[in-house]
């Protein structure tokens, strides 16, 4: 039976359209929530206008920064206020430092922190070096930063990629259950450390049935979004871009997730 109340969303990159072309593919699919990317000039209206246009939930939105110079920091902020703008909870956050940066990323956690939690945002970071890139790391790292409005994006995937052979999703995802606020749904072909062999959901290694068991033992029912990259879609014309979004759908389904 499928799981009407997981929010199943997708970052519409992975198809080579316009982003209003992209919204529709995603929609006729029967994807009705998308991860959106945001920059220091996005204009949050004319993204709401195009989601609601096709009738899309904006579930999330992305930002790519360093957390400790002024650009990276004014981008965030930018990506906080636009979100209670269009009172999206949720901003995906691939947040980077200079190598050694650790501590320094912490201190400057906490205030964007700060400012995401008083807009009522929470700021998920990636599974990415050097913040969360196991559930140790990212466990280390919400307790360190000690705010509401910072919490742990889970990339099913990603945990293969940053760490050494076996490690396993289904551990990693316990160690930081906790401090979930996201999910990336993304498949590792056989677990290999710095492989961008991520197939369609179900033909590789991830336990997704145990995932979504955990998580929604949890309480946790999204948002989950998906995210195809890599030679899974990269060349590939839009019909098959769209069919390998379709088969990862159709899985989700399979497994009573979506």
């Amino acid at each position: 039976m499928s799981n009407t109340s997981n929010i199943i969303a997708c970052r519409p990159g992975c198809l080579d359209l316009p982003l209003a072309d992209a919204l529709h593919k995603l929609k006729e699919i029967g994807i009705h929530h998308a991860e959106l990317n945001t920059d220091a000039d996005t204009d949050f209206a004319e993204l709401q206008m195009l989601a609601q246009a096709e009738e899309i939930g904006i579930s999330s939105l992305s930002v790519v920064a360093s957390v400790v110079d002024a650009p990276g920091v004014e981008m965030i902020e930018h990506a906080i206020t636009g979100a209670a703008q269009l009172g999206t909870k949720i901003i995906f956050l691939a947040a980077s430092v200079p190598e050694g940066g650790y501590d320094d990323g912490i201190a400057a956690l906490r205030g964007l922190g700060a400012k995401a939690d008083a807009a009522g945002v929470v700021l998920s970071l990636e599974t990415h070096v050097p913040f969360g890139h196991n559930g140790e790391i990212a466990r280390r790292t919400v307790e360190a930063v000690d705010s509401p409005g910072v919490r742990w994006n889970y990339d099913t995937a990603n945990v293969y990629y940053y760490n050494e052979a076996g490690i396993d999703t289904v551990a990693e995802l316990k160690k930081g259950l906790p401090y979930i606020a996201s999910v990336h749904l993304k498949e590792s072909a056989r677990g290999e450390p710095l492989s961008f062999d991520f197939p369609v959901l179900g033909e590789g290694i991830v336990d997704f049935p145990a995932v979504f068991r955990m998580l929604g033992d949890h309480g946790f029912n999204g948002p989950y979004a998906l995210e195809l990259e890599g030679d899974l879609v990269n060349g590939l014309s839009v019909d098959e871009q769209v069919a390998k979004v379709k088969g990862c759908m159709d899985y989700l389904a399979s497994i009573g997730a979506a």
